[in-house]
C-alpha cells in the first residue's frame, strides 16, 4: 500500500514536470539572452516535458501492477532522462 502512495507522488511529480517543462514555464532556468535561443529552448524543453509526462504515465502503471523488475526499469528511465537533461540544460548556459 505504501509502496503505491509513494508511486502515486512520483507520478504527480513526474506529469507536473512534464506540463512545467512542455509548455515553457521552464525557461526561466536558462539565464542567458540569445536571439536564436528561444526557439531552441523552447524545442529542448517540449522534447523532455513530453518524457517526463511519459515516465510519469509509467508511473501510474506502476500503483497497480509493480513488479522489481518494472520498477527498476521505470526508474533507471527516469534518472537516465534527468541526467540528460541536466547535461543539456548545462550546454545551453
Amino acid at each position: 500500500m505504501l509502496l503505491s502512495v509513494l508511486f502515486f507522488i512520483f507520478a504527480l511529480l513526474l506529469m507536473y514536470a512534464g506540463y512545467f517543462f512542455y509548455t515553457g514555464k521552464a525557461a526561466v532556468l536558462l539565464t542567458t539572452t540569445d536571439k536564436k535561443l528561444p526557439m531552441e529552448a523552447a524545442t529542448f524543453f517540449k522534447v523532455y516535458g513530453v518524457l517526463f509526462f511519459i515516465e510519469g504515465l509509467a508511473s501510474l502503471v506502476l500503483i497497480f501492477f509493480h513488479p522489481n523488475w518494472l520498477a527498476f526499469t521505470v526508474l533507471v528511465f527516469v534518472v537516465f532522462t534527468m541526467l540528460l537533461f541536466i547535461i543539456g540544460l548545462n550546454k545551453r548556459m
